[in-house]
């Protein structure tokens, strides 16, 4: 394996980690229940898990994309960040 791998690799892994944290703060649940929900989203889409891992930090950052990865977090997670932007941080308390 490549250095280049090994550093895609490790970008992978990180966006990988990132995403399961949003879903974490999002969702009040233990990371590995963030994964597996990060799991049924690739095996339903098809798409690799750390492309989808990538557009849900994006997607989470408030960035836009037109990608069929960002279309599918759009349509897994939209409406959750959606809700968490609406609520106000004092009511979150």
């Amino acid at each position: 394996m490549s250095y280049s791998r090994l550093r895609a690799d490790d970008t992978s892994r990180i966006k990988i980690d990132v995403a399961i944290g949003v879903l974490v703060a999002l969702r009040g649940c233990a990371p590995e229940q963030a994964f597996a929900e990060l799991v049924r989203v690739v095996q339903r889409t098809g798409i690799g898990i750390g492309s989808i891992a990538r557009a849900l930090v994006d997607l989470a950052g408030g960035s836009s994309g037109s990608t069929a990865e960002y279309a599918e977090a759009f349509n897994a997670w939209g409406e959750l960040l959606a809700q968490a932007r609406r609520v106000p941080v004092n009511a979150a308390r």
